[in-house]
Formats: C-alpha cells, sequence, structure tokens
C-alpha cells in the first residue's frame, strides 16, 4: 500500500463491513488527485453502525466541519446506509432530505453500499461551500459555512475576531479548491456580509 492507501482510525469488525470499506476504499482512491485521500478518512466502530467521518478539508470552524457515513448491515430496518453533514458529533444531524444520504432495507451486498457510500461523498465534495461574515465597523462580529445550492448552514454561527476589510481582498488555494473572497454591500440598512466561496472540487467527476 502506498501512504496514502489506507484509512485510519478502527478495524471492520465482521467480514460485511470488511467488504463495505474495500468498495469505499476503491471508489475514493479513484477520486481526482485534488479530493481527499483515503488517509484523510477515519474508521469508528465503537458503536452499531460502521462510521466512516472525514474533516472536510479548507471549512475553518471553532469545532469541525465533517461528512459521515454510516453502514448497518444487519440494523433495525435490515441493511441501511446513512450520510450527513456533521460535527465532531458521531451521527448527530441527519436530515431526510437532498443534503443526507439514507438507504433503508435495500437488499444488496455490502460492496454495493460501499460504492453508493464513495458515490455520494464525492457528490458532496463537489458542492460550493459558502462562508458568511456578519461585518460591524469592519470588523467580523459571527460567521457561519452553507452549502450554497440548497442553503443548508454546515455548522452552528459563531463570533469571531477578524481583521479589517481592507486586508481581506485576496485569493487563497485550499487543499481541495480554490478559496475565492468577494464582498457583497447589500442595499438595505442591515449589517454588510462578507461572503468566502470555497469550490471544494472545481475539476468535478463526470
Amino acid at each position: 500500500m502506498t501512504a496514502h492507501g489506507q484509512f485510519q482510525g478502527d478495524r471492520a469488525r465482521t467480514p460485511e463491513e470488511e467488504k463495505f470499506l474495500k468498495e469505499l476504499a476503491r471508489g475514493i482512491a479513484g477520486w481526482p488527485p485534488t479530493n481527499p485521500k483515503l488517509d484523510s478518512f477515519k474508521v469508528f466502530a465503537r458503536i452499531k453502525p460502521l462510521v466512516v467521518i472525514l474533516d472536510v478539508p479548507g471549512i475553518e470552524t471553532p469545532d469541525a466541519c465533517t461528512l459521515q457515513v454510516a453502514y448497518w448491515h444487519d440494523g433495525p430496518s435490515g441493511r441501511t446506509l446513512e450520510g450527513e453533514w456533521g460535527d465532531s458529533h458521531v451521527l448527530d444531524n441527519h436530515v431526510y432530505d437532498g443534503d443526507g444520504l439514507t438507504i433503508i432495507g435495500l437488499e444488496e451486498a455490502p460492496d454495493t453500499y460501499g460504492h453508493f457510500a464513495a458515490n455520494w461523498l464525492e457528490r458532496q465534495l463537489k458542492r460550493p461551500v459558502e462562508r458568511l461574515d456578519w461585518l460591524q465597523g469592519g470588523q467580523a462580529k459571527e460567521s457561519t459555512w452553507r452549502l450554497q445550492d440548497s442553503g443548508k448552514k454546515i455548522c452552528p454561527k459563531w463570533p469571531v475576531v477578524a481583521p479589517s476589510l481592507q486586508t481581506t481582498r485576496s485569493r487563497a488555494q485550499s487543499s481541495v479548491g480554490r478559496l475565492a473572497l468577494r464582498l457583497l454591500f447589500p442595499l438595505t440598512k442591515r449589517p454588510y456580509r462578507r461572503m468566502n466561496t470555497l469550490t471544494l472540487n472545481p475539476q468535478g467527476c463526470q
């Protein structure tokens, strides 16, 4: 194996979990070079289900911004796969809409579920993410991150101290995409909002 050729964290506990992880790893290994490598993912096997967690690169918060997938081979509703945008807590933010992944009771092999999980993670990393900073007197007072297409907030709003606007007109290269800073000046009397747009996978995968 290469330095990027294996997951971090726990080992699979059953042959079914091993097959799931093997196919998930195969899918991730086929991603473009700009995407996270296998050793960026952590396997958490201390609870049921089996959970795989990625700290999303380029998104800085006081806590964490993660993508999590969970696989039950023999859960209460049969074979189940869930995916969510989360934080440092495990499986605490699942939603039953287009921002989450939910597959319940589909009688498919574990490696098929691993394929589903890899595809869902890949799609999430292609979605544009915005950082919103609420400004007062030229300083950012509160910030949050959200998905640009759906508007879903992927971390709680937090208080910040930022440099003045004069120092924020810049471009920075993130580990998986380009962080473009642009200023938006609303016509109302509400505080100015600075919107930072982070594209997590600018090349995209067909």
